[in-house]
């Protein structure tokens, strides 16, 4: 018998994974990084994709609320720098 058979680990000690353990957003319990749900007050770790649908509603919105606002800044701009315009310098404003 030679000495590498003692000093060999057992089958069931070789066959470990590790796992990381993070925290959930909502109260701080670890949980595995396996785990969809914390095990303490059930909120989902990893959450949800988003859908199609879901993303074009948002960018829908995005474009109706941003783009009204943009123009108004622009006019507000454009107004106050008129306010500061000689009649010489309003007409080479388009």
């Amino acid at each position: 018998m030679g000495l590498d058979k003692f000093l060999r680990l057992p089958f069931y000690l070789t066959l470990i994974e590790t796992m990381a353990l993070i925290p959930c957003k909502e109260c701080g319990t670890l949980n595995s990084e396996h785990a969809e749900i914390c095990l303490s007050c059930e909120f989902p770790i990893k959450g949800r994709p988003k859908t199609h649908l879901q993303r074009g509603l948002a960018f829908g919105l995005a474009l109706m609320l941003g783009l009204p606002l943009a123009f108004y800044a622009i006019t507000l701009i454009k107004s106050s720098l008129q306010l500061h315009l000689t009649p010489s310098q309003e007409k080479n404003i388009p």
